[in-house]
């Protein structure tokens, strides 16, 4: 691959890895909640291979992404043309990660250095631990000062260092249990394990999931060394009384230094379960059904590339059938139609007419029922308390006591989707927002919806239900509209907001993109509704109704659109 065909599938497989990332830690963290009760070993194993599958699918995807999807990736120029900085930006925020790592190394070399060995007493007492855990590597034991605890350093000449006030203040059996713990972080090769994982750290940095799961990584490494350390000394009430007492001593977290030590866990927690360890549950037995569903998912997810998705009942199967549309794509969405404006003719169709909600594409039918009212588009309006969404807590750019025009506030409502205009909208129509209750009802059955149901202006609420075949229709009269064509046409625009003028971009980043004519647009986001797009396109001299409902992201959104609009073109060739 090329410099530049590397940086966009790079980047792209950063993009897609946001939402692939919630999915693992999703399934990740079901898993755990199955093995609660299972051996910390399980729980380990959960969330190392978690970690792993992190790294691997941005790793993987970029590797497997083909010239052609390479092509089909830049076609998207709104987000194609972010790539170099979105990687370059991952690519610095990466290096300071990793200059962290360094110096971790760094502080590890310094501490080998400046430590001295430890009396032959307390290294002898070590290696009777280490021939009892079945330790065949050399295990030094060496004194450091300043450390809060003991901690365990390298891999194929592993050492312990040790406070040397420990050495007098420790009862000897106490002591012995501590560096039983750290043997047992050494016969596991957790110092190259925690090394690998602050690698992946400082690689996905910009993910939540990969720190959680690296912490949750952290914390059963110490219990799985618990177990094995407690075992070892034949007393798991030794060793919590030797974590306790360290923990007196220290008045402070069990490490503080920045070495990549061994470390880590919440200790109150540790020993509590040494204390009154929880009963075996046989969680791991119900895990298993749930990581097969899981490994099942990530494979058909990895099919669908190349293997069309098909409808999922045996009616929308006979139905897509009969009509035969000659759009079959793999796309993301869940219910999408294509439509050829011109004919009338369903180009693609996927769970077409299943009722679920729509979101912000309801603005659309705002928009429609407020300019049929002929209202004066110059009249000021005033965004009060009443206007600001308590359902969802959205964010908003427009403050309480903000005044605009009601052409503004459709601006507002169409390009950026406020939700605060598109109330206030509603509540100074005619009779309030009981008349605009009954003006939208009207509008409803005017278009010949039977599926389709609005209860509020903005989207907010997932009452507000349509089809993907009535979207397309609404999206179609919305066309006939000149102000909704031209205001959602347009990429950005000067809006007049408290006397002053504010730019506002369009939600939907494809308008005004290189290559795409589309002449109405409208996007949509709620956790029930998922990622929707309803937009009229020009595909070459045709027009063509998309809606695409129930996306998993933002990216799948404008991936499935990219598809749809690539396949249009082949098909006027």
């Amino acid at each position: 691959m090329t410099l530049d065909v590397a940086i966009h599938a790079w980047g792209w497989a950063l993009l897609n890895f946001v939402w692939q990332g919630a999915l693992v830690g999703a399934v990740a963290a079901l898993l755990l909640a199955l093995l609660r009760g299972a051996s910390a070993r399980r729980r380990y194993a959960v969330c190392a291979t978690s970690l792993a599958l992190c790294l691997g699918l941005p790793l993987a995807q970029c590797l497997d992404l083909s010239p052609t999807e390479t092509e089909f990736v830049g076609e998207l120029s709104a987000l194609a043309r972010q790539l170099p900085a979105l990687v370059s930006a991952w690519a610095l925020g990466t290096a300071l990660m990793l200059g962290r790592l360094a110096l971790g190394l760094v502080w590890v070399g310094r501490a080998r250095r400046r430590s001295t060995p430890a009396p032959a007493e307390w290294q002898a007492r070590l290696d009777t631990l280490a021939r009892r855990l079945g330790l065949r590597r050399t295990v030094s034991l060496r004194l450091l000062d300043g450390l809060a605890g003991p901690i365990t350093l390298g891999s194929l000449r592993p050492c312990v260092l040790l406070p040397a006030a420990l050495l007098s203040r420790l009862p000897v059996e106490l002591l012995e249990a501590l560096l039983a713990h750290e043997l047992a972080h050494v016969r596991r090769w957790d110092y190259l394990a925690n090394l690998l994982q602050s690698a992946v750290e400082a690689l996905l940095f910009f993910h939540p999931v990969v720190w959680w799961l690296s912490a949750r990584m952290r914390h059963e490494r110490e219990l799985v060394a618990d177990e094995i350390s407690a075992q070892l000394v034949g007393d798991s009430r030794r060793l919590a009384l030797a974590l306790h007492a360290l923990s007196e001593l220290t008045h402070s977290s069990m490490n503080s230094s920045p070495a990549l030590a061994a470390r880590g866990g919440d200790l109150l927690a540790r020993i509590e379960r040494l204390l009154a360890p929880r009963p075996r549950a046989t969680g791991w037995k119900l895990a298993l059904p749930a990581l097969l569903i899981a490994a099942t998912s990530f494979v058909v997810q990895a099919r669908t590339k190349d293997s069309p998705r098909t409808p999922d009942t045996p009616a929308a199967v006979a139905s897509a059938a009969a009509e035969a549309p000659p759009l079959r794509l793999p796309v993301n969405a869940k219910h999408v139609v294509v439509v050829d404006d011109a004919t009338g003719k369903v180009l693609m169709a996927r769970d077409a007419d299943a009722v679920v909600p729509i979101a912000s594409l309801t603005k659309l039918l705002t928009a429609m029922v407020v300019l049929d009212a002929k209202l004066d588009p110059a009249e000021k309006l005033r965004i009060t308390s009443d206007d600001v969404d308590t359902l969802k807590h959205s964010r908003s750019r427009v403050r309480v006591g903000t005044q605009m025009s009601r052409l503004a506030a459709l601006e507002l409502a169409l390009m950026e989707s406020e939700n605060r205009a598109a109330a206030a909208l509603a509540r100074t129509f005619p009779g309030g927002e009981a008349g605009f209750a009954k003006a939208m009802q009207a509008k409803i059955q005017a278009l010949g919806l039977k599926h389709t149901a609005i209860s509020d202006p903005t989207g907010l609420s997932p009452a507000n239900t349509s089809t993907a075949t009535e979207m397309a229709a609404i999206t179609a009269a919305a066309a006939r509209y000149r102000e909704i064509e031209r205001i959602t046409s347009s990429s950005k625009a000067k809006v007049p907001v408290d006397g002053r003028a504010r730019e506002v971009r369009n939600t939907n980043r494809l308008v005004g993109a290189k290559g795409w004519n589309i002449r109405v647009s409208k996007t949509g986001y709620t956790e029930e509704a998922g990622r929707c797009l309803a937009m009229r396109i020009l595909s070459g001299k045709r027009p063509v109704t998309v809606v695409l409902l129930d996306a998993d992201g933002s990216a799948h959104r404008l991936r499935d659109a990219a598809l749809i609009r690539k396949s249009l073109a082949k098909q006027a060739l």
